[in-house]
């Protein structure tokens, strides 16, 4: 019986070999392809990272597809699917080769983010930086605030893993004060165990429990168990930094037994230091030498120099009183990874661009530091008591205006309408105090002008494409004078306004019916899965595929 199971146990690890050889090989195949038969692998590759859950859906290329968006898409998933797999050198080489196929459009963003992880995770932090501070340039031409708070988190990280806490501080609570202006509790999770990282890194401890703490009780209401082990591991730390070590251990042998089940050898070679640390601190010497091997080997594999030379000086501390000489061996290695790790070209590069972002920062508050000083030689026109009190109205008025809007645009969209929405009837249940808009505060005009604009989306939706400059010409306005009014009554671009209703509509189709996800894009008027796609998981931070799951 047990020789048998063995057999079994071989025969799936063959497969599984046989499985990653195939992607492997067709990569290869690829690059030397050319017309149909590129095509072809293109599909069988996709259909592969579809498997995988790389992708969201499966992608179908067909003859008349140009090669240049076969390869971009090829390198680009191929990318996605190393770093899942966490072989980051590889997700690094198809990332470069993706990148200038990328450049001008969407997908920009994304590549420059997947290299920035991917580089980050090699301990090459100049790369990183380079590359996150590019994405956060595209994000924040965008002005949404969540991409903005994501790409910044990014650049936290890797100052933080370059041994810079002071520098990623500034980074994760710029980020955090972004990410305020959404709701997006997923996202605030992770920043607050970032921000908790970064404080523990610099001494202070109890200010990184606070914010451990709040990211474990978003965990605990979003019910995500795999992330509130990640945030356990990451209070691990903190605990340990304030000597509490049994407490840090408990909850480490729920989180160690807990990724080896789930697979995730980076989350688990982390705990593992941890937990080494932890039986370290408690005299516990020969205990934490078992972990902290164990970490070494993930490390080694993954090419994870910072954490591998966490691992390294725990075994030296670990094997200095039983075993001299091997603890000597893990000396010579912990110095030989702290030389190429903080390099003077990392620590030169990464100044030089913590630089350029002060600089733009400084720019950006010297502007604004102008429009004070011109509103104020204004104010200082008007009765100081007076202007208080009608900037305090204005103030609360905009923002009660703003969040009424926007839900009005969620009311609409949720209405069990036949055909086009109507704005007419809607004004008159408004009248009749029979529609749920009916106790909302803005004026006719802009009630009027809102349930129109939701009418004339839907209306583009059902033919496919949405346009700015129709939206503007149904409203019998220029478009110009659409913007202005959108972002008067709502505090957000005419476009951004559009993208949540479309967004809006597709979560009431993932619903409420059985459309596949390529259907669903199409009638909310996108022309591709993969915008519908990254858009939808930017604003909700599910996949479009995860959100009809849940």
């Amino acid at each position: 019986m047990k020789k048998f199971t063995i057999f079994i146990l071989a025969i799936c690890c063959n497969l599984l070999v046989l499985a990653a050889v195939d992607i492997e090989s067709n990569l290869e195949q690829f690059q030397h392809a050319s017309g149909q038969q590129q095509a072809v692998i293109a599909n069988q590759l996709m259909k592969a990272y579809f498997d995988e859950q790389i992708t969201d859906e499966k992608y179908v290329f067909n003859n008349n597809t140009h090669p240049d968006t076969l390869r971009q898409q090829v390198w680009y998933w191929s990318s996605e699917y190393y770093y899942a797999k966490q072989d980051f050198k590889k997700a690094v080489e198809y990332g470069k080769k993706a990148l200038p196929l990328c450049r001008g459009k969407e997908i920009e963003a994304d590549c420059l983010n997947i290299l920035a992880l991917s580089c980050f995770r090699q301990s090459e932090f100049d790369e990183a930086a380079s590359y996150a501070k590019q994405c956060y340039a595209l994000d924040e031409k965008s002005g949404d605030p969540d991409v903005m708070s994501s790409s910044l988190n990014t650049i936290a990280g890797i100052y933080l893993g370059a041994n810079q806490p002071r520098e990623a501080e500034k980074y994760i609570l710029k980020a955090i004060k972004l990410a305020k202006k959404v709701d997006n509790p997923a996202r605030m999770s992770v920043l607050e165990g970032k921000a908790s990282e970064v404080y523990h890194a610099l001494v202070d401890d109890q200010k990184a429990l606070e914010h451990i703490n709040i990211a474990c009780d978003i965990e605990k209401k979003l019910g995500r168990d795999d992330m509130l082990m990640v945030r356990n591991a990451q209070k691990a730390s903190v605990l340990i930094g304030l000597e509490r070590y049994q407490e840090a251990e408990a909850l480490l042998k729920d989180v160690i037994p807990f990724m080896h089940k789930v697979g995730d050898k980076l989350s688990l070679g982390i705990a593992c230091n941890k937990m080494g640390k932890a039986l370290l601190a408690q005299k516990r010497e020969r205990e934490a030498i078992p972990y902290y091997r164990e970490a070494a080997a993930i490390f080694v594999e993954s090419g994870d120099i910072a954490n591998e030379m966490h691992s390294r000086r725990g075994l030296y501390e670990s094997l200095w009183h039983s075993n001299p000489d091997s603890a000597k061996v893990e000396l010579d290695r912990f110095d030989l990874l702290k030389d190429s790790l903080y390099s003077t070209a990392n620590a030169e590069t990464l100044a030089r661009l913590n630089a350029e972002f002060g600089v733009d920062e400084l720019q950006k508050e010297n502007e604004s530091q102008k429009q004070a000083t011109l509103y104020i030689i204004l104010a200082s026109l008007l009765i100081a008591a007076l202007l208080a009190l009608l900037v305090w109205w204005l103030m609360h008025r905009k923002l009660k205006m703003r969040e009424e809007a926007l839900q009005a645009t969620i009311n609409a969209l949720s209405q069990e309408d036949n055909g086009v929405y109507s704005a007419e009837s809607e004004e008159q249940k408004v009248e009749n105090g029979d529609s749920e808009t009916s106790d909302k505060k803005l004026s006719g005009q802009d009630n009027e002008l809102l349930l129109k604009a939701v009418a004339a989306v839907k209306e583009q939706m059902s033919s496919g494409s949405v346009s700015i400059e129709q939206l503007a010409g149904d409203l019998c306005l220029s478009r110009s004078q659409l913007n202005r009014r959108i972002k008067a009554i709502t505090g957000v671009t005419t476009q951004q306004y559009v993208m949540r209703i479309r967004l809006e509509q597709a979560k009431k189709l993932l619903s409420d019916s059985t459309l596949q996800v390529s259907e669903v894009a199409y009638k909310c008027g996108f022309d591709d899965v993969a915008s519908f796609s990254r858009a939808f998981k930017r604003t909700f931070s599910l996949s479009p595929s995860q959100y009809r799951d849940k």
